[in-house]
């Protein structure tokens, strides 16, 4: 038995309710990595006090806790730790390649031989951010995939030309004695994302009868338990978990959340859990017993002063030196998109008197510091750029250009346009559609737009489609949709010529300054600025009479699934079935954009 065992969940049906016999070994256990977004070493994270599941941390007098951990050679250990003793079938969904500045300027392919050697998955499903290496001329995800000795499982992945699915649906595994089917689902929305993801190359299947699907071919390929792995976000899987009647445990990925507790669908009798970021191991064991899957579950958090954390593998520790090296040279010299890295990446480039991080929906400190920078950078009316959820934390004090790599991870360069306040609000409004509208399957991620600190907005989240913007304030004035504003963001590749930061209409006046990277901006403003003092400032709220929106898990119920919900108070998903049961997926279908 592992010296952990204990840890782990009682043993239940997948309907929830308690096993009869709460002792024997599992027949399999199933090891889920996920959003390791490039995080070769330990790296602070921050971690919410949730008031109905959280992890096992001292959060004395506050609602949340920054600890360091993470990384491959801790993740090596432990996965090698759960192999001793059981039979273990590693499972990792991607956004993998993307996250640091080693990965930026290798193309992500400093991740390989990490992976690969020590922490051997099993199976592997691409993330969203695996394919942002297109957007550089030598950027080529299939080649990624190819070099990763794990098989890619894709069932809605396919070629642009032909229309041939790229990866396999679904693998037929042996493990501990189980015919285990897992089933591959990339991510839905990459055709949303950047056009240079995707466009010209690949199209992407969104319908959830796909998932359906693959895992009752699974069934008759005679599976004993079928999984699913995916790389779409919590509040869609589910409602795929209400939807798909086929599969037993939904492993999620892309919205960074941690299941401390599964997430239990008694309909059907499905378990859905996601297992945050890179920091962070999922573990779920599996048992048929008198015709039944049993489960049990445990999520470990692999801080650096956690109780079940190993201490590193030593071989995994000397492969991830041997890749970072050379980005701590004195003069690292390297050259991408518009990105130049010429200091080691452990260079202090500033200081926080305040913890920064962004795992959060509505606003985050570090999101209103990257728009303070931009706005000052260009001397522009407000910045605005995407509420990113993925990233680190930094805890107060120094602040390297490592870290800041790990916030923005892309050699994109700055710029800015003039927009009229029609044209803002119609993007506020839009956003707000992507994460308020009570149909999971339209969601994208789970994250809001954010403006610098001269910007605030009200929002109504009960509002039909169309009005829950209620209002949009720049320095204190409301937004005049007929007046003209100057904008600082990014410019992305592969957009139209006067689409920036993803906002998807044509600015005027469009100017790129094409040297300069949003980590340079940052470093430019910590120079000027330090030490910064950042929180969050209720810069995005609900209106009074509008229902509320969780801005972190410790605003409110678990699970932190922001939206996805009926409204009434954020407590519960629309219950309705989304597709017909039974429903065949028309061919014609698979694969068509938006």
């Amino acid at each position: 038995m592992n010296q952990d065992e204990t840890s782990v969940g009682e043993w239940q049906s997948l309907d929830g309710d308690p096993a009869r016999d709460s002792t024997d070994d599992p027949d399999v256990v199933f090891a889920h990595v996920s959003d390791l977004h490039g995080q070769l070493t330990p790296r602070h994270q921050v971690y919410y006090d949730n008031p109905t599941s959280k992890p096992n941390f001292e959060f004395r007098d506050d609602d949340r806790v920054i600890k360091r951990g993470g990384g491959v050679p801790l993740l090596a250990a432990k996965l090698d730790e759960l192999r001793e003793d059981d039979e273990v079938c590693t499972l990792m969904s991607g956004d993998t390649f993307h996250g640091s500045a080693v990965t930026t300027y290798t193309d992500g392919r400093a991740m390989l031989e990490p992976i690969n050697e020590h922490v051997a998955p099993d199976v592997y499903v691409p993330g969203n951010w695996d394919y942002s290496n297109e957007a550089v001329e030598d950027g080529n995800f299939v080649e990624l995939m190819d070099d990763l000795d794990a098989p890619i499982l894709a069932n809605n992945l396919y070629d642009w030309e032909t229309d041939k699915r790229l990866y396999d649906a679904y693998s037929i595994l042996e493990v501990g004695g189980l015919s285990v089917g897992v089933v591959g689902m990339t991510n839905v929305y990459v055709d949303r994302m950047a056009p240079s993801f995707w466009k010209g190359k690949y199209r992407f299947g969104k319908h959830p009868a796909l998932l359906e699907e693959s895992a009752q071919a699974a069934r008759d390929d005679g599976a004993d338990v079928v999984v699913a792995v995916t790389e779409i976000g919590l509040p869609w899987m589910v409602q795929a978990a209400k939807d798909c009647e086929s599969v037993d445990v939904m492993f999620s990925a892309h919205t960074h959340e941690y299941t401390y507790e599964p997430i239990v669908v008694e309909e059907t009798e499905t378990v859905v859990l996601e297992s945050g970021m890179g920091e962070a191991l999922g573990r779920v064991d599996l048992r048929i017993r008198d015709e039944e899957i049993q489960f049990r579950h445990h999520l470990y958090c692999l801080t650096e002063d956690g109780e079940y954390t190993p201490d590193p593998d030593a071989d995994a520790q000397e492969t991830v030196e041997s890749v970072r090296a050379p980005f701590f040279e004195e003069n690292p010299e390297f050259e991408r998109g518009a990105g130049t890295l010429e200091r080691p990446l452990d260079t202090t480039v500033g200081q926080t008197d305040t913890p920064l991080y962004r795992q959060s929906f509505l606003e985050s400190a570090w999101n209103t510091l990257f728009n303070d920078a931009l706005q000052a950078h260009f001397d522009t009316d407000l910045a605005v750029s995407h509420g990113f959820r993925y990233g680190t934390a930094i805890p107060p004090g120094d602040i390297t250009l490592g870290e800041l790599y790990t916030f923005f991870p892309m050699a994109t360069p700055v710029a800015r346009g003039v927009a009229y306040g029609q044209q803002l609000t119609s993007h506020m409004e839009e956003f707000l559609e992507d994460n308020f509208t009570p149909y999971p399957y339209d969601q994208e991620d789970g994250r809001v737009r954010n403006f610098s600190s001269n910007v605030e907005v009200t929002v109504d989240p009960t509002a039909k489609r169309g009005r829950r913007l209620v209002e949009m304030r720049i320095d204190d004035e409301l937004v005049d949709p007929e007046e003209t504003y100057s904008v600082a963001t990014f410019r992305r590749p592969g957009d139209p010529e006067r689409d920036l930061g993803n906002c998807g209409f044509p600015f005027q006046d469009v100017e790129v300054d094409d040297g300069t990277i949003p980590v340079d901006v940052i470093v430019e403003y910590l120079e000027e600025h330090s030490p910064v003092d950042y929180e969050v400032m209720g810069l995005v709220e609900t209106a009074d009479d509008g229902g509320r929106a969780q801005n972190t898990p410790a605003d409110g119920p678990y699970p932190f699934i922001q939206p996805g919900v009926d409204y009434r108070d954020g407590e519960a998903y629309c219950e309705t079935s989304m597709i017909p049961r039974g429903n065949v997926f028309p061919e014609e279908g698979r694969n068509r954009m938006r």
